[in-house]
This record gives structure tokens, C-alpha cells and sequence, in this order.
């Protein structure tokens, strides 16, 4: 007869209770900015620039933005947008998507999605250790 025997349960239960108290939103849109940076630098380096406002315009920020038009996600959960923001305040770069396309006259210069396919591996990496690194903090 062959017998089993677990142990420690509760204590692993009451560290991820505590794990899920404070990994709250606001820590996850913090680790989601962060790790979106690197394609953020390689967007700026890429896109094509006359005045610097399309430049200037791109950023990661969260789905709590008021310069974002609409919504990011259609549900719970968090989101953070990267690419060009701006509103009329700021200057609207309408543009982005001409250049990141192109129209019928003019040829696309694209920058976000070359910027993605680069930088999309470190920036997964750089979110996966910030979030690790606080639950790591929790935990001990």
C-alpha cells in the first residue's frame, strides 16, 4: 500500500491571497507602461519626422487616459495602448495612420508595427520580471 501525505497548504494559500491583494490594477498598468517602453524608443526612432509632434505623440498610456479616443478593451481587466496619443489640446496627429499605412499618393513609413515585431520579446521579458520582482516582494 502506497500512502500520502501534503503539508503547508495553508500557508501557500494565505500567500496568494496576499499575492492577490496587492497585485492590484494599478500595479499591472505600472508594469504594462514599463514594459511597453522599449517599443515606445524604437517607434520614436523609426517613424519619420517633419515637425517632431508625431514623434513627440507616441507613448504608452493606460486605459484611464483621457486622451485616448474610445475605449481599449471591451471588458474587466487592464489595458495600456502604445502608439501616438493626442487630443486637441495637445495636437491631434491624425496623420500617424497615413504614415503608417500610406494612401493612395503616398507611400507608408510605417513605425508602430516594425517597432512591435523588434521590440515585442523584451518588452514581454521586462513586464514578466517587474511582475515577478513584486511578487517576489510579497511573497517574502
Amino acid at each position: 500500500m502506497f500512502g500520502f501525505t501534503a503539508e503547508g497548504f495553508r500557508d501557500l494559500d494565505r500567500q496568494l491571497e496576499r499575492l492577490e491583494r496587492t497585485m492590484d490594477e494599478d500595479r499591472l498598468r505600472t508594469a504594462l507602461r514599463q514594459g511597453a517602453q522599449p517599443i515606445v524608443d524604437e517607434a520614436k526612432r523609426l517613424v519619420r519626422v517633419d515637425t517632431g509632434r508625431l514623434r513627440d505623440s507616441i507613448m504608452a498610456v493606460d486605459d484611464r487616459d483621457g486622451r485616448l479616443y474610445g475605449k481599449l478593451n471591451g471588458g474587466d481587466g487592464v489595458s495600456v495602448y502604445v502608439g501616438p496619443v493626442g487630443s486637441d489640446e495637445d495636437g491631434d496627429v491624425y496623420y500617424a495612420r497615413f504614415q503608417e499605412f500610406g494612401t493612395v499618393i503616398m507611400r507608408a513609413n510605417p513605425f508602430m508595427r516594425p517597432a512591435i515585431a523588434a521590440k515585442r520579446p523584451e518588452a514581454e521579458a521586462l513586464v514578466q520580471s517587474i511582475l515577478t520582482q513584486a511578487a517576489m516582494e510579497v511573497l517574502r
